[in-house]
């Protein structure tokens, strides 16, 4: 199923007999290196994988993961993914470097430009300084709640590039003028600053996503969340994946 009006055109199809999911796009340099970006994240911290793939979870449980390609005004999981680097890049110490330290580290076979956009980062995970970060994945993922389940989305764009949520730029700044789109979820693409991946989120999906990372942050404070129940019921992980 061709999408000609997505952002970057794309043919939609699905493998009937695994029933996974793919598009196909033609030309597009800057999806290559996100996706080795997040393999190099993936690989510089064992946690980041497990904690991606429980967040996505918990959001398709919540209904709050989607397609936008498909014009639907949920969150997909690119920008969740984002979401959670982003996080373990604000954790004290942090999990991962942010994307302006990934730069420095970067080496001459590693430089690489696109469209005017500055792409250069490490290929090899061995090249970054190992997190002394102790924290064990049950416990990122409840603090990844609770950073943001008062977050002021609207208010604030989320930068891999710099590590930490920067004040709404002004009509004259950079990047208003390379056309940043913004709107009530404001997560800059790690190097196409111009692109907000989630600028297809409307306010009640905002809302809702918060909404939703309270609930989970109280529940991680609960004993149910840390403790076998003796009634059988369900507890942990289990309970905090369902619908």
């Amino acid at each position: 199923r061709a999408v000609p009006a997505a952002r970057r055109p794309v043919v939609k199809f699905c493998h009937k007999q695994s029933g996974l999911a793919g598009d196909i796009s033609v030309d597009n340099r800057l999806a290559l290196l996100n996706t080795r970006f997040l393999r190099l994240c993936a690989e510089a911290d064992e946690r980041v994988r497990p904690l991606v793939y429980a967040v996505r979870l918990w959001a398709k449980q919540q209904g709050l993961a989607g397609n936008p390609a498909g014009g639907g005004p949920l969150l997909n999981n690119y920008a969740l993914t984002l979401l959670v680097l982003f996080f373990l890049q604000t954790r004290s110490p942090p999990v991962l470097p942010t994307v302006a330290r990934l730069r420095d580290l970067a080496g001459d076979e590693d430089r690489a430009v696109v469209g005017g956009w500055d792409c250069s980062f490490p290929r090899d995970a061995a090249a970054l300084e190992p997190s002394t970060n102790a924290e064990s994945p049950c416990t990122l993922l409840a603090e990844f709640f609770r950073a943001f389940e008062d977050f002021d989305f609207a208010a604030r764009v989320i930068s891999l590039r710099e590590g930490r949520a920067l004040p709404l730029p002004p009509a004259a700044a950079p990047e208003a003028e390379e056309g940043l789109k913004l709107g009530p979820l404001n997560l800059q693409d790690p190097f196409e600053l111009s692109h907000n991946v989630a600028a297809n989120v409307n306010e009640k999906t905002a809302a809702r996503f918060g909404r939703c990372c309270r609930d989970a942050a109280k529940y991680c404070r609960s004993l149910q969340y840390r403790r076998k129940s003796s009634k059988g019921r369900a507890w942990g992980l289990t309970r905090l994946f369902q619908p």
